[in-house]
């Protein structure tokens, strides 16, 4: 079953953040659908990832691959994440 996954962290340090997005998007993503990177209107050091998936464990085998990698080049290790994972209720 597909999910959306919101992942949300800052501040970052948007170089180093946008470094990491350039390499993450050169890594081949099975099973994942699209990815959107929004910043915030208030606050430009608080990004949000949204992410659509043909399932969390296709996510999960993802993460695993380059999740600490990315982290490293983005400097974001020490920063908690808030992370959401949704299955569509209905369309509308």
């Amino acid at each position: 079953m597909a999910v959306l996954v919101t992942m949300e962290v800052g501040p970052v340090d948007w170089p180093k953040f946008k470094a990491a997005i350039d390499w993450l998007r050169s890594m081949p993503a099975p099973g994942r659908r699209s990815s959107e990177l929004y910043r915030g209107e208030a606050d430009a050091g608080r990004m949000l990832i949204v992410e659509q998936w043909d399932s969390h464990a296709a996510m999960h085998a993802y993460q695993e691959q380059v999740g600490e990698e990315f982290n490293r080049r983005a400097a974001t290790g020490e920063l908690d994440w808030q992370t959401g994972v949704w299955e569509l209720a209905e369309s509308l």
